[in-house]
């Protein structure tokens, strides 16, 4: 072997080298995939905010309950949406003004409402969950909007 040929072949093997790395740092720094769950939230919709009953704020249930709607949300990992997916728990809660809040907690609410499926009621989870309704903006539009807390 001549001493052109020994070079030749030494570019050669150098540029091979060179493309190799190239080509493995391009696939190391193309971006990650996003987790699979980040896809069905955002199908979800927006984050609900869900408060606490008050009547000081939805009024006594027993001359207000006709104004409220109930509405089945869903539990997703600790967070509420009016959407569901697989896995997801439905729990009703009513609706007034875009606010969405627990029901009473009073036992002689129970049983009142005709058009509230009492199965489906909020545990003592949802109720830690609750904002308090000091913590309202006047508005249940869901996270980060309002003039309240997002």
């Amino acid at each position: 072997m001549d001493l052109m040929q020994f070079f030749d072949r030494s570019i050669k093997m150098r540029i091979a080298r060179i493309v190799a790395a190239l080509l493995l740092g391009s696939g190391l720094a193309l971006p990650a995939r996003a987790p699979a769950q980040s896809a069905p939230i955002l199908r979800l919709g927006p984050e609900l905010s869900l408060y606490a009953y008050s009547p000081e704020t939805q009024g006594d249930w027993r001359t207000s309950l006709r104004q409220w709607t109930p509405v089945t949300v869903y539990d997703v990992d600790g967070r509420y949406y009016r959407k569901a997916k697989k896995g997801a728990r439905p729990i009703v809660v009513y609706r007034q003004n875009g606010q969405y809040f627990l029901p009473p907690s009073d036992r002689e609410w129970e049983g009142k409402d005709k058009r509230y499926n009492y199965k489906r009621q909020p545990d003592d989870e949802d109720r830690g969950r609750a904002r308090n309704a000091e913590d309202n903006p006047g508005r249940g539009h869901g996270r980060g909007r309002g003039r309240g807390k997002p």
